[in-house]
């Protein structure tokens, strides 16, 4: 089912700004499957959503929820055997969905670009940082190699590398795995790309490196101008980070709204879920609580709301039909029959 669009919340959005009218980033109703033998997987369902310039938007939710394959589909990046199968990624008033692979070449690091997981395995361990730096430069900026080189020195610089001219020699190994993720982050910056799109790259590091990075990331976001998506099953990493989120859950958007609303008054029971798993803030002690129950098979397409059966708040209603997105107050939706009981 195709969930409705809603505008950006942000400072562009209050403002009025040109980023709240004409999003850099639209996708509609993007629906991703994989053809398997025990069946069809239903990745993503359906799943619409604005992005405005320098906008930021987090995904969250659990392991398996759909996440990854939705940053994939955007750049033609879903590994057989799965394949968007409907909907629309258009970007700067172009459907990506319907580029053939010559063109998504070209706009792959060059208008949208991506920071995995893990930088290790993302870079490759036979190439110099320079190689791997210098690629991209010479390709989408048409750069000479002397060029690249020195505008690959720049980058390190900008992410935090220090002694960046001497690091162009290094192979991935010689690095720390924040300086490799620092890498990657300069890669992906290097063709100034309208969205960046970061996966959870925070999560194969410690602590402190995470609040590095996370704070480097809005130094650039605020620097170059960029609208970033951020993926992550971390609620509590994305409070200060980003502007809106979209809670996912089996593949569907179950929850939208600003950061500051969401944490203040969630409207669906497994966003309230999420929350009350968090540590509390300053030291706060309070037993924290699970979630009930295990997610449904991707295997098997919903035909209520998917959550239901983990729910305290299911009803018969809730069976019956997949809830749509409803907006419940200004730029706040929420799949679900018994929102005002819910965060109660």
């Amino acid at each position: 089912m195709s969930a409705p669009a809603f505008r950006p919340v942000g400072a562009a959005a209050e403002a009025g700004g040109a980023a709240a009218a004409s999003p850099v980033l639209s996708v509609r109703g993007l629906v991703t499957r994989f053809s398997t033998r025990e069946g069809t997987v239903h990745a993503v369902n359906g799943i619409s959503y604005d992005l405005g310039a320098g906008e930021s938007l987090a995904i969250v939710g659990e392991s398996g929820c759909g996440k990854t394959v939705t940053a994939l589909s955007l750049l033609g990046l879903v590994p057989p055997p799965g394949r968007v199968v409907a909907g629309e990624v258009i970007l700067n008033g172009r459907d990506l969905l319907q580029l053939p692979e010559r063109g998504w070449q070209t706009v792959r690091g060059r208008e949208i670009a991506m920071v995995f997981q893990d930088p290790m395995t993302s870079l490759n361990p036979v190439l110099t940082v320079g190689r791997q730096l210098t690629e991209g430069l010479v390709r989408h900026r048409g750069l000479s190699l002397r060029e690249a080189r020195q505008e690959a020195v720049e980058l390190l610089r900008l992410v935090g590398i220090p002694n960046a001219a001497s690091r162009l020699s290094d192979h991935p190994h010689h690095l720390s795995g924040g300086q490799r993720q620092r890498v990657m982050l300069a890669m992906a910056i290097s063709c100034r790309p309208a969205v960046l799109v970061a996966d959870e790259p925070t999560t194969a590091l410690d602590v402190t490196i995470q609040a590095q990075i996370v704070a480097l990331v809005k130094e650039l976001q605020a620097r170059l101008g960029m609208a970033i998506l951020w993926i992550t099953h971390d609620l509590a990493l994305v409070a200060g980070l980003v502007d809106r989120v979209a809670v996912m859950y089996a593949g569907s958007f179950v929850e939208v709204a600003p950061v500051r609303e969401l944490y203040a008054r969630p409207r669906h029971p497994y966003t309230v879920g999420l929350l009350r798993s968090l540590p509390g803030a300053g030291g706060e002690r309070r037993r924290l609580s699970a979630i009930e129950g295990r997610p449904p098979s991707l295997l098997e397409e919903p035909s209520g709301c998917a959550f239901a059966p983990r729910c305290p708040l299911a009803a018969p209603a809730c069976l019956s039909g997949v809830p749509p997105l409803v907006e419940v107050s200004p730029a706040h939706a929420t799949a679900c029959l018994r929102w005002e009981e819910a965060g109660r």
